[in-house]
């Protein structure tokens, strides 16, 4: 019977069961095909001799589900090991990787692209690895420097992002946020020309939608309605328990303690 449970487990089940109620959260799929630029399909050549395949050389090959930007193809698919010296961000889950400098380091420097399909009105997060190398880069206007932009009907979001070398092989994790306004968008990257490099990491390219999870310590409307409606139900249970015990119209005797004997004389 309910009236049986002791109130402190009514209230303990009472929130147990609000929050085994409360809906999960997770950030989504990630909407980039071969983000981690793998040789799909074992179409990448080494047309260098140096462990890349340059876009610029002869018997280049287009890298599996990413586009070169109009006017701006300079860039080269590297393999681990190569000659440079260079490597994949960590946590690639292939060997290979993109320089947008390109074999030659000529300017423009290059650019990739890919259109990925997107709900209007979501927010998404475009995730990348950036990187430099002390071989190849320094401080100020040697710095690697990348466009990242995300556009729909409209552009949606760009940022300039740069990384001065700390190592042969440094990487840095950077993200941008946008608001779809379609149901395609393109995410592009452009290596900067304003800057003078002679190699632009790019690896680990992601987009997810955003969690819609609340800060810590906020709860849910939904939780705090299923919350509520727990602890009403156990004030109606407790009522019930009162008007069912023993006693008379005075209101005597309505605990389980005997009834004092002056009271109902």
């Amino acid at each position: 019977m309910l009236r049986n449970i002791p109130r402190r487990g009514l209230i303990c089940a009472a929130v147990l069961a609000t929050l085994s109620a409360a809906p999960a959260h997770a950030g989504g799929p990630n909407l980039i095909v071969n983000g981690d630029f793998a040789n799909i399909g074992n179409v990448w050549i080494n047309n260098t001799g140096l462990g890349s395949d340059d876009w610029q050389s002869a018997g280049a090959t287009a890298i599996p589900d990413w586009s070169n930007v109009s006017g701006a193809a300079n860039e080269f698919w590297v393999t681990s090991p190569n000659v440079y010296g260079l490597s994949a961000a960590p946590g690639n889950a292939s060997s290979f990787f993109v320089d947008l400098t390109g074999q030659a380091n000529n300017k423009p420097y290059g650019g990739l692209e890919q259109t990925i399909t997107t709900t209007p009105g979501t927010t998404y997060t475009l995730t990348f690895a950036l990187g430099s190398s002390t071989y190849y880069n320094n401080s100020g206007s040697g710095a690697a420097g990348l466009y990242a932009s995300a556009t729909g009907t409209v552009l949606l979001a760009s940022s300039l992002f740069t990384l001065a070398p700390t190592s042969t092989n440094a990487w840095t994790t950077e993200t941008l946020g946008f608001t779809a306004d379609s149901t395609s968008t393109t995410i592009e990257f452009l290596g900067d020309s304003s800057f003078t490099s002679e190699y632009t990491g790019l690896d680990n390219v992601s987009v997810t939608a955003q969690s819609s999870t609340p800060p810590p310590g906020v709860p849910e409307p939904a939780s705090v309605s299923l919350l509520l409606l727990g602890l009403g139900g156990l004030a109606a249970a407790r009522r019930r328990d009162r008007r069912a015990a023993p006693g008379d119209a005075t209101g005597c005797g309505r605990e389980s303690r005997p009834a004092r004997q002056d009271c109902c004389s």
